[in-house]
């Protein structure tokens, strides 16, 4: 099974749950936050981070047949931030990676050359980016978001997409009723 596909990341949902409850219930983490096979606890004692860890890594191989990743698991001070989910998390605020940004900027490049050679339609930029917004909104993205929504907008300007016309009939039908 691909680690993509959604059979997958539902499976490890409910097989990583167990994961969950024992760091909630048992080791009483506050801060524990999975995302499928990804998570991260925040703690301000590095000494607790490290029980934390032991004590994970033997509960994942004594009740899961599973070891954490051992380049993957570290234990670092958050002023440095944390790379979670695509994103660099700090104390107080979140980024984009510049990795991530940069592959954006490359596909969205490829999509526009598509759609210039007459190979995809607007539909396919417009669900791309509808996905793209969405994420990285979850992070300090204001300026970026602008800057792209900006440059979409005037290099498609003449564009509609088929979720934006459907949308606009929704509202315009339920207004009427």
């Amino acid at each position: 099974m691909h680690l993509g596909n959604l059979t997958s990341q539902f499976f490890a949902n409910v097989y990583l749950n167990e994961l969950d409850q024992f760091v909630k219930y048992k080791l009483k983490a506050k801060h524990y936050v999975r995302y499928v096979d990804d998570w991260v606890i925040l703690h301000r004692s590095k000494e607790k981070l490290e029980e934390y860890k032991e004590s994970i890594g033997r509960f994942l191989k004594e009740e899961l047949d599973l070891q954490l990743h051992p380049d993957k698991s570290r234990i670092f001070p958050l002023y440095s931030g944390t790379g979670f989910l695509g994103l660099k998390i700090f104390s107080y605020h979140k980024t984009i990676q510049k990795k991530n940004l940069m592959r954006f900027a490359g596909k969205f490049k490829s999509f526009c050359f598509q759609f210039d050679e007459k190979l995809i339609d607007y539909d396919k930029i417009y669900d791309f980016l509808e996905g793209w917004l969405a994420y990285v909104k979850q992070a300090d993205t204001y300026k970026i978001r602008k800057k792209v929504i900006g440059f979409v907008e005037n290099k498609f300007n003449l564009e509609i997409s088929t979720k934006e016309i459907n949308r606009y009939l929704k509202k315009n039908v339920n207004q009427k009723l």
